[in-house]
C-alpha cells in the first residue's frame, strides 16, 4: 500500500478501475470497515475535509455507472466528466448533482461514528429510501415535491407506519437534502415544502404520590439492580436531568441547598434545589451515583419498577396508520408508558402545578421558546382540567338522600280516559 485513497469500480469481472481521491493517510488514519477516517474532521493540506473528497468521488461514480447504463459509454471518460463541476466549502472541484444514495450513506455512517443519539432514526430512513427507490440512483435534483409525496405514500401504505413516524422519516430526509442544498450540491430547494403533519404524542407524567410510591418500594437482594434504577429515576424526576447526566450527579455539586450541574447536551448550567430523596439517595452511595446501564436496559427496568409501584392508571394513545385514522385507540397500563424520559416531564409538570414560573422551568427543561414548552407538558390541558375541577360541581361533598316523597296518582274519567290533572 501506498497509503493513497483510491475509489474501485469494477468495469468488469477482471478489469478494475481504480481512480486515485489523491489523499494519503497512515493505517491509524483510516476506519476500513466504515470505509472513512477514523477522524471525520480530518483534513488535507489545502484545508479540505477528507469527507468531503470521498463524496465528491462517490457521488461522481454513482452518476457515471448510472449514465452508462443507459447511454454505453466508457466508463472512465464519463466519471471524470462527472467528476467537474462546483466547488465544495472552497475546496477541489466536485459532483454537480451526486447520488442522494451516496451522500446520505456517508452521512449515516458519520453519525453512527459519532454516536449521535439519532444514528439508528438515520439509519432506518436510509433503508427505507433505498427500498423506495430500488434500482434507480437519483440525483438530489430528482427530488420533486411530487417525488416525495410518492415517498410518503411508500412510509404509509407499503411501510404502515403511524403518521408521526412517517413525520419523523420526513424530517430525517429533508435535514439530509436541505444540508446538500447549503453544500451547493444542489440548486432544488423542493425540499422546503417536504412536510408531514404530526398528531399530538401522548405522554404521561408521574405525581408527588406516585413518586412517593416508587421510592418506597422494597427491593431484595437479588433484585439490587431495580433499586439502583429506581434510585436513579427518583433523582432525575426530581432534577430534571436529562439520562446522559443521570450518573453525573454528586453531593460536591451541592452548594447551599442546590445542585449546579452543566448538562452534556447543550452544556447550559442548571441549578436545582435539593430535594430530601435525592439527598437520601446520595448518601446511600456515598455521594455519587450508581454505575448506569444503557438507555433501552434502564427503560426496560423503569417499566418493572413503575409496574412494581402499582402505576395501573389506563391510558389511551389514539394513532393515525397507514393514511387512516383508527377508530379505537390502543389502551396501555401506565407504568407501560414510563420510560427515562418520564422522569424529566414529571419534575416540569409538578414544578407547574406547584406554582413555579414557568420560564424558570423552561431554565430546567431546555425548551427555548414558551410555545414547545407548552406542548412539552400540555400546559392547556393542566389548566385547563384545574380549573373545572375547583368548580362546585365537582367538589367531594356528601350526597344528600332525598326527601321520602308522597306518590301522586293521576286522576283518570275513564269515560273520557284523558289526564285530568296530578
Amino acid at each position: 500500500m501506498n497509503g493513497y485513497i483510491y475509489l474501485v469500480q469494477w468495469i468488469s469481472s477482471d478489469i478494475p478501475f481504480k481512480p486515485t481521491t489523491g489523499v494519503k493517510l497512515s493505517p491509524d488514519q483510516w476506519d476500513a470497515e466504515k470505509e472513512l477516517p477514523t477522524d471525520l474532521n480530518l483534513k488535507t493540506t489545502d484545508g479540505i475535509k477528507v469527507v468531503d473528497i470521498l463524496a465528491k468521488f462517490k457521488g461522481a461514480m454513482a452518476s457515471a455507472r448510472q449514465e452508462v447504463k443507459i447511454t454505453r459509454k466508457d466508463l472512465k471518460t464519463t466519471f471524470y466528466s462527472h467528476l467537474k463541476g462546483e466547488v465544495i466549502r472552497g475546496g477541489p472541484m466536485a459532483v454537480t448533482s451526486p447520488s442522494v444514495l451516496e451522500y446520505f450513506e456517508m452521512r449515516v455512517k458519520e453519525f453512527e461514528a459519532d454516536k449521535k443519539s439519532n444514528c439508528k432514526s438515520y439509519r432506518t430512513t436510509y433503508n427505507n429510501f433505498l427500498q423506495f427507490v430500488g434500482k434507480k440512483r437519483p440525483t438530489f435534483d430528482d427530488l420533486t415535491l411530487s417525488f416525495y409525496e410518492d415517498f410518503r405514500r411508500f412510509l404509509e401504505k407499503t411501510k404502515d407506519y403511524k403518521k408521526n413516524m412517517v413525520a419523523g422519516q420526513v424530517k430525517n430526509l429533508k435535514m439530509i437534502v436541505g444540508e446538500a442544498y447549503r453544500k451547493k450540491l444542489t440548486a432544488n430547494n423542493d425540499f422546503k415544502e417536504f412536510k408531514a403533519g404530526r398528531e399530538p404524542a401522548v405522554n404521561v407524567f408521574l405525581n408527588l404520590a406516585e413518586l412517593d410510591k416508587i421510592y418506597n418500594l422494597y427491593f431484595k437482594e437479588k433484585h439490587s439492580s431495580y433499586d439502583r434504577v429506581r434510585d436513579s429515576f427518583i433523582v432525575a424526576s426530581f432534577t430534571g436531568l436529562r439520562f446522559k447526566d443521570w450518573g453525573r450527579v454528586r453531593s460536591d455539586f451541592i452548594v447551599n441547598g442546590m445542585l449546579r450541574i452543566q448538562s452534556a447536551k447543550t452544556n447550559e448550567v442548571s441549578q436545582i434545589p435539593i430535594h430530601k430523596y435525592v439527598k437520601a439517595i446520595l448518601d446511600k452511595y456515598d455521594g455519587v451515583m450508581p454505575e448506569q446501564i444503557s438507555n433501552q436496559k434502564t427503560n426496560d427496568a423503569i417499566k418493572i419498577v413503575c409496574r412494581c409501584a402499582r402505576l395501573n392508571q389506563s391510558v389511551e394513545k389514539p394513532y393515525t396508520k397507514g393514511g387512516k385514522r383508527k377508530s379505537k385507540p390502543d389502551v396501555f397500563k401506565k407504568w407501560q408508558m414510563c420510560s427515562t424520559h418520564t422522569a424529566r416531564r414529571s419534575l416540569c409538570t409538578n414544578l407547574i402545578l406547584q406554582g413555579a414560573s414557568p420560564f424558570a422551568v423552561m431554565k430546567i427543561s431546555g425548551h427555548k421558546n414558551f410555545e414547545s414548552f407548552q406542548k412539552y407538558i400540555k400546559l392547556d390541558e393542566i389548566l385547563a382540567g384545574d380549573s373545572l375541577k375547583a368548580l362546585p360541581m365537582f367538589q367531594d361533598k356528601t350526597i344528600q338522600k332525598p326527601e321520602n316523597k308522597v306518590k301522586v296518582v293521576p286522576r283518570i274519567i275513564l269515560s273520557n280516559p284523558t289526564l285530568q290533572q296530578l
